[in-house]
């Protein structure tokens, strides 16, 4: 049996079905075709993992592709909960939590790099919107600490609104793991 997923919601009411659908010997392939968004994927992750492990004889191929969104989501989901907030409270000169966040920041940089790389491998693609959008978060980071750490703390609360924007963009981002069609 295939069951195609395009929603959260019915990864949501594959999980509440898993009972039923457990008990049967028939084979399950789940086909992750899309979510709503890049900020869904971690509760995704969190519902369909668990349905592949045993007892249940269920398969899903785009698993380690939800996977890798999962920890995108969970990185854009720091930036945006914990480094911005700190960030914008912050005077205009470098006081200790301000250092902390931009430590941070560099690092999620470095990290987005490697998570849309991993996408784009595990779709086997050259580019797509997720990974795009990543890079693109990833970028602004590090131009951002680029920037401070050479004096031009002005240049940062500039910026942050900016980046406070794209953070949101790349979580309000669908999620598309194999096209529809195939």
């Amino acid at each position: 049996m295939l069951y195609e997923i395009h929603s959260h919601a019915q990864i949501q009411d594959l999980q509440a079905r898993s009972d039923e659908l457990g008990h049967s010997n028939e084979h399950m392939d789940v086909k992750l075709v899309s979510l709503e968004s890049v900020r869904i994927a971690r509760e995704s992750y969190a519902l369909l993992w668990p349905l592949t492990k045993e007892p249940m004889s269920w398969a899903c191929l785009e698993l380690d592709s939800l996977s890798v969104v999962a920890t995108l989501s969970l990185e854009i989901q720091k930036l945006e909960h914990d480094v911005l907030p700190q960030l914008m409270v912050q005077e205009s000169k470098l006081e200790r939590g301000a250092l902390e966040a931009l430590l941070v920041m560099q690092n999620s940089a470095i990290k987005l790099l490697h998570l849309a790389k991993c996408f784009k491998e595990s779709l086997g693609i050259l580019q797509d919107l997720v990974s795009c959008r990543a890079e693109d978060v990833s970028i602004m980071l590090n131009d951002i600490v680029l920037h401070v750490l050479r004096g031009n703390i002005s240049w940062l609360q500039a910026r942050l609104p900016v980046l406070a924007g794209l953070v949101t963009i790349m979580l309000e981002t669908p999620v598309r793991f194999c096209d529809s069609d195939e």
